[in-house]
């Protein structure tokens, strides 16, 4: 899947199916880990939370054990962990496993979810100003040849100094979910890059300077086909969008209140863009359906526009992961 154009790196992270299963949480891990891997992703996106049944650093490491390529986007958040700690790790799997981790920097989560780690007290705009905080205390961490001494608002550490310095090319590269204005100014604060949810004018939604797009895929090889396939994937589920109208009255995530916005107009949208994965709750965000040479038209217009990495929902089948190589494939054609 990954490619490069103009001599710059297009990355791919593929993401875990989601489940309410306990027993097929971690075969679905497992299963993500060994397509992506088959098909050349650059990594794994692995999330975090109160309601995630493993740990998001165990799912790292079996990235790491299981594949001899992949590298994992961690979703990394300061209410569960001290900066050192995530530093820490980070250096050790540079130092073991000899790639690099991807850190998918987040704010926030469910209220309900902060409200039980007495983290609700503080504002959207302060766990923005706190996250960028963390990842400049990571980033010294691991850039710094001596002690680190911080005093700031949110963290204080004297002479912290972490063993053995990280090895340049396996720093991590640092990315921020959310479409806020606060998301845009931490992204920009660490040179970070800003993910943002594809849009339904498709390309049009890309904003220069942010390099990164999320979205799913359904592919075949012609439209129909695709549009059986994405039916096949995600059926009508009522129960799912009332699960969804739940969630919206626990998030104040600028991003998904855009989301279900759009999904309220969709008839909008481009051709191809769809959001019922999303609105029954099955997706945290939109889908293209098409042939594969509209998905590789799509694609590679995202990277004419600036996008240099991708964060794919792909449908947990072997057959989805190959059709979406495919689309890749033909944009790097049409890109050469």
């Amino acid at each position: 899947m990954e490619f490069t154009y103009h001599d710059e790196p297009v990355t791919v992270f593929t993401i875990s199916p989601r489940t309410t299963k306990v027993d097929a949480y971690w075969r679905n891990i497992e299963l993500c880990i060994d397509w992506s891997s088959a098909y050349r992703a650059t990594g794994i996106l692995l999330f975090e939370g109160n309601d995630t049944f493993v740990s998001v650093w165990v799912a790292a490491q079996a990235a790491f054990e299981h594949s001899r390529t992949l590298s994992p986007l961690v979703a990394v958040n300061p209410v569960y962990m001290h900066p050192f700690s995530v530093a820490k790790l980070v250096n050790s799997y540079a130092q073991t496993y000899g790639r690099k981790t991807y850190l998918n920097m987040i704010a926030g989560t469910a209220l309900s979810h902060l409200q039980a780690l007495n983290d609700d007290v503080t504002t959207h705009a302060e766990r923005y100003e706190r996250l960028g905080e963390y990842a400049e205390l990571i980033w010294a961490l691991l850039t710094t040849d001596g002690a680190v001494t911080v005093a700031g608002k949110y963290y204080k550490v004297n002479a912290l100094r972490l063993y053995p310095p990280t090895p340049a090319h396996l720093l991590p590269e640092f990315f921020f979910a959310g479409g806020s204005e606060a998301a845009t100014a931490v992204a920009a604060r660490v040179n970070g890059t800003q993910m943002r949810m594809l849009a339904p004018r498709l390309e049009e939604g890309v904003v220069p300077g942010e390099t990164g797009v999320h979205f799913g895929i359904v592919a075949r090889e012609s439209q129909e086909a695709a549009w059986e396939a994405a039916e096949r994937c995600f059926p009508e589920d009522k129960r799912g969008e009332r699960m969804q109208e739940l969630s919206m009255k626990n998030t104040d995530a600028v991003w998904k209140q855009r989301m279900m916005k759009a999904a309220q107009m969709e008839q909008e949208a481009k051709p191809g863009y769809w959001l019922r994965p999303f609105r029954s709750f099955q997706a945290d965000c939109p889908y293209f359906v098409g042939s594969h040479a509209q998905v590789s038209a799509l694609i590679a217009g995202l990277v004419r526009c600036g996008v240099r990495h991708f964060i794919l929902d792909i449908p947990p089948a072997e057959a989805e992961f190959e059709n979406v190589d495919r689309a890749f494939a033909g944009a790097q054609a049409l890109l050469a």
